[in-house]
């Protein structure tokens, strides 16, 4: 059972104690930073520089540049929400292996980034685009660049490409929840305390012309079909698509399911990328 599922048990057993339970340090303790996840799971077994920028909020945000020497593009991927970038390396190398360069990223308060406090709302976008322009003027030579966010990931890549979609080539989101509040209720059976959402239906309109690929499992409390196929409505690119994996949950990239996830992200790039 991860850290996260663990977090929010006890705090549903906290409210099932105590009906008094304070919603605003309980919002605290969820936007918080987790000493656990400080410290790096693995490192990639590929050769990689570890660079820092600072985003406009002066926050520093460290991530992993994995250069390869196909240069197809880009891929930019980012962890969720009880993660850091090292729980990502397995993803990472998919996409190396498919030729892409990659930078792995740790959001603000989570890994080698600076922070107190993180966040599920649109202020999150800077964290992002903050390697987004970095890669614009420092490594654009290598390629286009493609956005990839996993769960509380893929809500911060579609805000990061509402704010520069002239920047991004095409989006691929795993398991993102469409409506934090909702989600939490159904995975906990509990009110939640206020989470900072923003309006992730206005972002998808904002890049409904991006190439979206969207994965989500039948299974999974996170995002259920219907939300799937609300966000699916926002998309108005030919080569943008929605795959509902059958009997699966919240992480599509397990063994079950590698094959199907491995080669859903192949046939989408080779629609979406010039020269695949």
């Amino acid at each position: 059972m991860n850290k996260y599922k663990i977090l929010f048990i006890v705090i549903s057993c906290s409210i099932q104690l105590n009906a008094q339970v304070d919603m605003t340090k309980l919002q605290q303790e969820y936007m918080s930073r987790k000493p656990a996840l400080d410290s790096m799971y693995s490192y990639p077994d590929i050769p990689f520089d570890s660079l820092r920028v600072t985003s406009d909020e002066g926050i520093s945000i460290s991530f992993w540049w994995m250069p390869n020497e196909k240069k197809m593009g880009t891929v930019l991927l980012v962890h969720g929400f009880m993660m850091n970038k090292s729980h990502m390396l397995p993803r990472a190398k998919l996409y190396y292996d498919l030729g892409y360069n990659v930078l792995l990223m740790d959001l603000r308060a989570r890994g080698q980034s600076s922070g107190k406090t993180t966040t599920s709302g649109p202020e999150i976008r800077s964290d992002v685009t903050a390697v987004m322009q970095y890669y614009s003027a420092k490594l654009n030579g290598n390629g286009p660049l493609i956005l990839a966010g996993y769960s509380h990931g893929a809500r911060a890549v579609v805000f990061a490409a509402e704010k520069d979609p002239s920047l991004v080539k095409a989006i691929i989101l795993e398991s993102i929840p469409y409506s934090l509040t909702e989600s939490f209720r159904r995975t906990y059976k509990i009110n939640p305390p206020p989470i900072p959402e923003g309006n992730i239906s206005n972002a998808f309109q904002t890049i409904s012309q991006i190439p979206v690929l969207l994965m989500t499992g039948d299974k999974d409390l996170a995002i259920i079909p219907d939300e799937a196929k609300k966000i699916k409505g926002f998309l108005k690119n030919e080569n943008s698509q929605l795959i509902i994996f059958e009997n699966a949950g919240h992480d599509l990239s397990v063994h079950k399911f590698r094959e199907f996830y491995t080669g859903s992200i192949r046939l989408f790039l080779a629609h979406t990328m010039p020269g695949d």
